[in-house]
């Protein structure tokens, strides 16, 4: 695997998962990731940005790595001001979100929403990008209802000098089932002027190093869930060598440990915090002998103490298992 090592790969913006708290713990109790993106911001019905948005993308909160934020926006208005705000926080990269599959915001002419209209997608980059510093690159899938919506896409993103451009290559109805397009993604390698990095269902080193095979041109990978389930991913893929078994088990528990004192202080009241951190063990689970039986372990629990229980029965489990 020593060619993996020359791959760029990019953590995926996930909604309540990767937010700075769960970055910063990542970056720092493992390796491997060349940018962390973060989850969009989006402006609110009055022309305000949530509190959770601007904790989430305020620099003193994003030392310690390579930070990406996101936007979300469906006009150059909102676009202007969002990459503004953002490159006065000092942001060199933005990333504009055209691939969010959810019909709460495709419904509102925003994320996947707007690939059908490669006509208001050309009509916002002529309007915003002279407004904005920076490099701005996109992330999307391969359309809303039908595959044959990126084609007219790609020819507007081609006339623009985007820094890179991220492809899921499926369709927003499908949200995450079925699989990902690879035959549609290997005709936009050859159509796209742009740096081009690829998106979707990449969970292990077999996952990436078939995707790799195929797709000899490409050499930034963005994961998302699969780096979430598997934290040492990005190592496995650029063939580090990892610490013996005992110590990632130790950096397993520091990281859970980082994030868990994070949402301490944040958080009020342990009803609060278990919500959040059951969050996280949809994914962490799977690290874990029994992830369905380790998840419900966690899911139960009723307080604080009851947590930290069900907690350290998972990691005793976890020692135990040869």
């Amino acid at each position: 695997m020593e060619r993996n090592k020359q791959q760029a790969i990019y953590f995926a913006p996930m909604q309540e998962s990767t937010d700075f708290v769960y970055r910063r713990a990542h970056a720092l109790h493992f390796g491997g990731i060349d940018k962390y993106f973060s989850p969009y911001l989006l402006l609110q019905k009055d022309g305000s940005l949530k509190k959770s948005h601007l904790r989430d993308t305020a620099p003193d909160n994003c030392q310690g790595y390579n930070h990406v934020p996101q936007i979300m926006a469906g006009n150059s208005q909102d676009f202007t001001f969002l990459a503004k705000h953002l490159n006065d926080l000092g942001y060199e990269e933005i990333n504009w979100n055209l691939g969010c599959p959810y019909p709460m915001v495709t419904g509102r002419g925003m994320g996947s929403g707007l690939l059908p209209r490669p006509d208001k997608i050309k009509e916002i980059l002529d309007q915003s990008l002279p407004m904005v510093n920076g490099r701005i690159s996109v992330k999307l899938r391969a359309g809303l209802v039908s595959p044959d919506e990126i084609f007219e896409v790609i020819s507007v993103l081609n006339s623009y000098p985007l820094a890179e451009v991220i492809l899921h290559p499926r369709i927003a109805k499908q949200l995450y089932s079925g699989t990902p397009d690879w035959e549609l993604f290997e005709k936009i390698t050859g159509l796209i002027k742009h740096p081009l990095a690829y998106n979707g269902d990449l969970n292990t080193t077999d996952d990436f190093e078939n995707a790799q095979t195929k797709f000899t041109s490409v050499d930034t990978w963005m994961i998302g869930r699969g780096m979430l389930k598997n934290p040492f991913l990005a190592m496995e893929i650029k063939g580090v060598q990892l610490p013996a078994r005992k110590v990632r088990i130790e950096l397993l528990e520091n990281f859970h440990s980082e994030i868990l004192n994070s949402y301490t202080t944040m958080l009020s009241g342990d009803s609060h915090l278990i919500t959040r951190m059951t969050k996280f063990w949809e994914y962490f689970c799977f690290l874990f002998p029994n992830p369905h039986k380790s998840f419900k372990r966690v899911k139960k629990s009723v307080n604080l103490s009851k947590y930290e229980l069900a907690v350290r029965e998972n990691f005793m489990l976890l020692r135990s298992e040869e």
